[in-house]
């Protein structure tokens, strides 16, 4: 019954995304909480490494659990990441716990960089679901100038240490990624370096290895790609299927439209102030769904400049991301 009932309520969104509709009758089933948007790195890519700057903190349990609670039975993955490093939270392996306590899987995006081997044992026990280990750069020259703050030796020791602990619990999971991008990698040779990373997990229990092209950080990063508001001549687009489908709730309970609005442009709402279902359906929100259906973007920022909508898509989601978006929500479990 698990997929099934993960199929029926991925089913209904996408229905409602289908007809654009204002209101969406059923909770989003993919939901980021963040807790704390701090980080131990300050990578130029990434929120925490550009020049505008957001309040940091950590969440607290009693707002996380709120959320949850509230989420139950509708929300099939909660993302335990968004703009910071989750390690840094020192109640991460109970937020793990808790949620699957409400029958929710867990994922976690990492830099390794805080991994030890009692953090590893706590987030095993406790259920984690999915982690993957974001690892830019296949050497460490290359790694240890784009990830400001990391040490390519450290973090390959904590992600073998991480493996280690899995193999040696024996229960198979957390289903276990390690993403890289290739953010300063020559073409010459970059295959054979790619293979030659992926040797260095032989013998150890990831279950997958993937490359990914940068997004745009919805048009902080521009170097990466280019929104609506860049292209003049451009008129139609794919919906963007965030808005039917996802949110993402900061550290102290704003809430964003989607986990692409990093510094919060397009507030919907206060998770700590407000039901979580009132603010799904809410004026704010309702009026970005109208506004997407009608393609008319030029007055939404950070929507204007976010490269996703115009990436290729099938049936609303990104090309490159199609095989790993139904892994995710159907076929990993």
């Amino acid at each position: 019954m698990g997929k099934l009932s993960d199929i029926i309520r991925l089913s209904r969104l996408y229905t409602a995304y289908l007809r654009r509709s204002e209101t969406v009758a059923q909770l989003p089933t993919r939901v980021w909480i963040e807790p704390t948007p701090s980080c131990n790195f300050s990578c130029g890519h990434c929120p925490n490494g550009m020049e505008t700057r957001f309040p940091t903190g950590l969440m607290r349990m009693e707002l996380f659990r709120s959320i949850v609670d509230q989420l139950e039975g509708a929300t099939q993955e909660v993302n335990l990441f968004h703009r910071g490093e989750s390690l840094i939270h020192p109640d991460l392996a109970e937020m793990v716990a808790y949620c699957a306590t409400r029958g929710m899987k867990t994922r976690l995006h990492t830099n390794a960089g805080l991994m030890t081997r009692q953090r590893a044992d706590d987030l095993i026990k406790a259920g984690l679901s999915y982690i993957s280990f974001s690892v830019d750069g296949y050497t460490k020259p290359v790694y240890d100038k784009a990830r400001l703050g990391g040490d390519f030796d450290e973090t390959m020791a904590n992600i073998h240490g991480f493996l280690q602990a899995k193999k040696e619990l024996g229960n198979g999971k957390p289903f276990t990624i390690v993403q890289v991008m290739e953010i300063g990698e020559k073409p010459e040779g970059v295959e054979l370096r790619r293979q030659q990373f992926r040797q260095r997990f032989d013998n150890l229990p990831l279950d997958r290895f993937v490359t990914r092209t940068p997004h745009n950080w919805a048009g902080d990063a521009q170097e990466f790609g280019h929104g609506v508001a860049d292209e003049p001549g451009r008129k139609k687009f794919t919906p963007c299927t965030f808005l039917w489908y996802s949110m993402a709730i900061f550290f102290d309970g704003t809430v964003a439209p989607c986990p692409q609005d990093f510094f919060g442009k397009l507030k919907v709402g206060d998770a700590s102030r407000d039901p979580v279902a009132r603010i799904w359906n809410g004026e704010p929100i309702r009026r970005l769904r109208s506004l997407m259906k009608a393609q008319n973007v030029e007055d939404l920022v950070p929507c204007r400049t976010c490269d996703i909508l115009t990436r290729k898509t099938f049936m609303g989601v990104p090309s490159n991301y199609l095989s790993t978006f139904l892994k995710d929500n159907l076929l990993v479990r």
